[in-house]
């Protein structure tokens, strides 16, 4: 993604109340030449505010602002902006807050003790459609038996609608593992995997990685 030109860089918000962390969050975009930040608020008002007004690609969000949690502006700007990609940021992760961030389609989430490269690459990943959480937090598996919505849809089905090997691939993938990641632990060609996945998808109806996962955690495939 480091190829792109300037006339596809991605535009980025920050939401953050500390300028401290708000500057070290800038040195990170630095880093990025596909970045194009295109504001920072300091509340989450401020941040819905200047979601409706420069309608981002991406939000760095911090989980505690002044007036309201990040969760809460995710709600209120997701409606607006479906295709947003979010990565949260915190210096409290809870055990419960992967799934819940899962569920409002958010793709990222990290300790504010992450490292540059460790946000950088993780905001790489999560434009390119893949999973970032902390692994102090983990994937943790939601205690309440709620449907799994997608696109409005309520998905289904169960884990015996797919192979030993399919679940196997799923898991890893749900684990933030990319195809040739898969293909080496597996000894499969890239291919192989790619094509499972695929199969796997249409079996679940389902169409990314977030959708995937919030199927995993529902059916509590992983842990």
């Amino acid at each position: 993604m480091t190829s792109h030109s300037s006339t596809a860089r991605v535009r980025l918000l920050i939401v953050e109340d500390d300028p401290v962390y708000r500057r070290f969050l800038r040195e990170v975009l630095r880093k990025l030449n596909m970045i194009e930040l295109v504001g920072e608020a300091k509340t989450g008002a401020e941040g819905v505010a200047m979601c409706l007004e420069h309608k981002p690609d991406a939000l760095l969000l911090d989980l505690m602002l002044p007036d309201m949690e990040g969760i809460e502006l995710i709600t209120r700007v997701r409606p607006i902006s479906p295709s947003l990609h979010v990565m949260l940021l915190t210096a409290q992760p809870r055990k419960e807050l992967p799934s819940e961030l899962l569920r409002l389609g958010v793709g990222g989430f990290l300790d504010k003790s992450a490292t540059v490269k460790e946000i950088a690459d993780g905001i790489v990943k999560i434009l390119a459609g893949g999973l970032v959480y902390s692994s102090s937090a983990g994937l943790a598996r939601s205690e309440a038996s709620l449907p799994v919505v997608i696109s409005g849809v309520e998905v289904n089905y169960t884990p015996e609608e797919l192979t030993a090997r399919e679940l196997d691939i799923v898991r890893m993938v749900s684990a933030g593992m990319s195809s040739k990641e898969i293909a080496s632990k597996l000894v499969l060609s890239p291919r192989t995997v790619e094509k499972h996945r695929a199969n796997i998808y249409d079996k679940l109806g389902l169409r990314d990685v977030v959708g995937l996962t919030r199927w995993c955690i529902h059916h509590k495939v992983v842990d």
